[in-house]
């Protein structure tokens, strides 16, 4: 240490000891004076900062998820919404009715580039449902569906009565058949050919003509 007496005009004793804190002199080599000489050494030693970074919690033996790319399907939809009844089509409200014993036709134009051959594997699908009336039994509904004059159903058909009674029915279903034929127009022809009474009825609320991509390129 330096005498208590000890006084020189360009020596600034605060600054020695802040060179001191620092560990370096003011050339900017490490401080070498003993221990006892060095302000603060008292002072408590400081712990290293370590960041936590807080990771999502993981159940053992949790799998990884397995996970698939495979290249977009491409498919064609000629889509046919049906409104003749303003009520119970879903969420349009309208629909088409058939009344035990009646028929009708409905037709898909589909462009020509469309139609070559083998490259698309066509489907038809109908969503339709019975009509609101539960006292009548189900078994007792059925249709004869021709597409292009090659009929590809004929009989009961798996469809419930529509709920709510009389209002937007929201238990529609599907029906789904193979189109043998198809062509530049396409004519789907339905007929109720149910043993009901003469107002009962069956509801459509659209139809779909699918142009499916065959498998193997077949």
């Amino acid at each position: 240490m330096l005498p208590e007496d000890f006084n020189c005009p360009f020596y600034d004793q605060n600054a020695q000891y802040s060179n001191y804190y620092n560990g370096y002199d003011d050339y900017g080599r490490i401080n070498s004076y003993p221990t006892s000489a060095m302000p603060f050494q008292n002072a408590a030693p400081q712990e290293p900062y370590l960041e936590v970074q807080n990771q999502p919690a993981r159940i053992a033996g949790d799998p990884p998820p397995i996970l698939s790319n495979n290249p977009a399907v491409v498919t064609v939809v000629l889509f046919k919404e049906l409104s003749g009844y303003p009520n119970y089509g879903n969420p349009s409200r309208n629909a088409d009715i058939l009344y035990t014993g009646n028929r009708g036709t409905w037709t898909f134009n589909t462009p020509a580039f469309l139609l070559v051959a083998g490259n698309f594997r066509p489907q038809l699908v109908i969503r339709a449902v019975l009509d609101d009336h539960s006292q009548v039994p189900v078994n007792r509904y059925a249709l004869r569906i021709t597409i292009n004059g090659v009929v590809v159903h004929n009989g009961r058909v798996n469809l419930p009565h529509g709920t709510p009674a009389g209002g937007i029915f929201t238990n529609w279903r599907e029906l789904t058949f193979n189109v043998p034929n198809i062509r530049s127009t396409t004519n789907i022809t339905i007929e109720n050919t149910s043993t009901t009474g003469p107002n009962d009825w069956i509801a459509f609320d659209w139809m779909e003509l699918r142009l499916l991509p065959r498998s193997g390129g077949r």
